[in-house]
């Protein structure tokens, strides 16, 4: 993270990361987040939090606000720029916090797929996303409300308590554990890999490797065969989770800790929270 960068600005805050993204990013800042989602990968285990903040807020504004030197908004060809999003997509995924995409404003199709790489959303009412929508061919733009009523948004606010709700969220993680944190980003990854594709989701060659393992249905697959399949899967995904509790999570300085503090009735103090 050590990197001089020109579009993308980076704010170190407590136990957060908050990269600032323009709500219509050009291929340089990609190509700079990529960079920075990367560095994200090693060294950063006391982070609660890593944020996509798109759009400035006035706060952040006045204090410099985006650089945005060198990136042109939507500049370069379609193409270059939508494998520049979806490159920078697997790495915001690969990032092992949890990643928050904060919604401010209407985005592009690129910003968009980078809000769907995140694990959780928080959206303003009067903001609108490109995304999947269920029973229509192709990605649909979607308003606030419609984002969070058909799931692809966590929490929802109108844009002028945007940032009071913000800071709701990242008390609420602060309080957590860094490492259950980062296990319970990693438990959800292993489950996926053993669930099949959701229908309507677009395919990319940058998701995950080994990212739905199980054989996928066939033309001729009746109901019962269908029932068989995804009961495997989902006892797959349970047999993964299981296994990575036993010999990851149970065995982590944080849970130990946890159990102490439940049993003497007090406030956990986690690891992050001592160094």
């Amino acid at each position: 993270m050590q990197q001089a960068y020109r579009a993308l600005r980076i704010l170190a805050e407590a136990q957060t990361v908050r990269l600032m993204v323009t709500p219509e990013p050009c291929a340089l800042l990609l190509d700079e987040l990529a960079s920075a989602c990367t560095a994200l990968q090693s060294g950063s285990a006391g982070l609660t939090c890593v944020i996509l903040d798109f759009g400035a807020s006035p706060r952040q504004s006045e204090a410099g606000g985006l650089s945005g030197a060198g990136c042109r908004p939507g500049g370069g060809e379609a193409a270059k720029l939508r494998n520049e999003a979806e490159r920078a997509a697997a790495l915001v995924r690969a990032v092992p916090q949890p990643v928050l995409a904060v919604v401010r404003e209407s985005l592009s199709e690129a910003a968009s797929v980078l809000v769907r790489a995140a694990d959780l959303v928080l959206v303003a009412r009067e903001a609108s996303f490109v995304a999947p929508v269920g029973g229509v061919r192709g990605p649909g733009r979607l308003s606030g409300e419609q984002a969070m009523r058909l799931g692809q948004a966590t929490w929802l606010a109108p844009a002028r308590q945007l940032d009071r709700k913000l800071e709701e969220v990242l008390a609420l993680l602060r309080r957590s554990s860094a490492t259950a944190l980062r296990q319970a980003k990693t438990a959800v990854r292993l489950a996926l890999r053993s669930l099949s594709p959701v229908e309507g989701l677009p395919s990319s060659p940058w998701l995950e490797p080994g990212s739905f393992s199980l054989p996928l249905p066939t033309e001729d697959e009746d109901e019962e065969a269908r029932r068989l399949r995804e009961s495997r899967a989902r006892l797959e995904a349970l047999r993964r989770v299981n296994s990575f509790y036993l010999s990851e999570v149970s065995r982590s300085v944080d849970a130990q800790e946890g159990l102490r503090a439940f049993l003497e009735k007090r406030a956990p103090r986690w690891q992050q929270q001592q160094e």
